[in-house]
């Protein structure tokens, strides 16, 4: 035979070997992902849930506080329903990174840091091996740290209980402020005062806003990368959102009954995230999307 032909021939085999053994590995890794419910897809359906008070006394449920039995129950129902709780880490890896999520993802969230989301939700989180995000206020958990006369329903979480629960791989820190959580004169929570110059407002928002991250830097040895805004107030022209962005914080939660679309590439997305508020009568199938 002549040689060309018979080197073109080789040639062809080998190409041909290494084209199908490429298409063969790219579909085992297709399927592996597909197994473990990964996708590559460029953008996703996020629900947030929002939580605040947990407790097991009855005459305790309120609005804003559900008992751990609902609480446990939701637990089962997101993973019933195919749910995986994702970090704030995993969510920013997507944008930035294209790093793959589950494929039905969910936020859970907690605002205010009450000393109850340690003794009665921390513990469900880890049986049900669940993520959630803990947006603290630091001047409350200072007051708690030095209150040897702490109430499980009233009190905030101590420094010792936010490095522990960090420690745990289960809870994120976010930052809820330092002490602007009320409404006092014409503020309202963080957002500006009516009539309140721009350079004013930032230099009081920075100001408040990183005590909470010396304060949690120092408990856990990471300062947060989520603010969590009272009472979901916050200047709708993404003025102060940059401002946030300056000084290291990836993602903003607010308070609207909405689903979020988060797109790879897009780190705008995660500024101002909706919430579904958990009130005792709400009803989980409107995270379904």
């Amino acid at each position: 035979m002549n040689k060309k032909i018979l080197l073109f021939l080789m040639t062809s085999v080998i190409f041909i070997f290494a084209c199908t053994a490429s298409y063969f590995s790219l579909a085992r890794m297709s399927v592996s992902a597909s197994a473990n419910g990964y996708d590559t897809r460029q953008s996703i359906n996020l629900p947030i849930l929002m939580y605040h008070g947990i407790t097991d006394q009855p005459s305790e449920v309120n609005e804003y506080t559900i008992s751990s039995d609902m609480f446990e129950s939701d637990l089962k129902w997101l993973g019933d329903n195919g749910f995986t709780t994702i970090s704030a880490k995993q969510l920013i890896n997507f944008v930035q990174d294209g790093a793959a999520l589950p494929s039905k993802p969910v936020l859970i969230t907690f605002d205010d840091g009450y000393s109850n989301n340690y003794d009665l939700a921390f513990p469900l989180l880890k049986k049900y091996h669940m993520k959630a995000i803990i947006s603290v206020i630091g001047s409350a958990s200072d007051q708690s740290t030095d209150d040897i006369y702490r109430d499980l329903f009233n009190s905030s979480l101590s420094w010792g209980e936010i490095a522990l629960m960090a420690a745990s791989g289960n809870v994120e820190i976010g930052n809820h402020t330092y002490d602007m959580h009320q409404i006092s004169g014409s503020r309202r929570g963080a957002a500006p005062k009516s009539g309140e110059n721009g350079d004013d407002y930032k230099k009081a928002l920075i100001s408040d806003v990183s005590v909470t991250q010396d304060r949690v830097l120092a408990a856990t040895g990471t300062a947060p990368v989520v603010f969590a805004w009272p009472f979901g107030s916050r200047p709708q022209d993404g003025s102060a959102d940059l401002i946030l962005k300056e000084i290291g914080f990836e993602i903003t939660l607010t308070s609207y009954q909405k689903t979020n679309k988060i797109r790879k590439g897009k780190p705008e997305d995660l500024f101002g995230l909706n919430r579904f508020l958990r009130t005792p009568d709400f009803d989980m199938e409107k995270i379904i999307c």
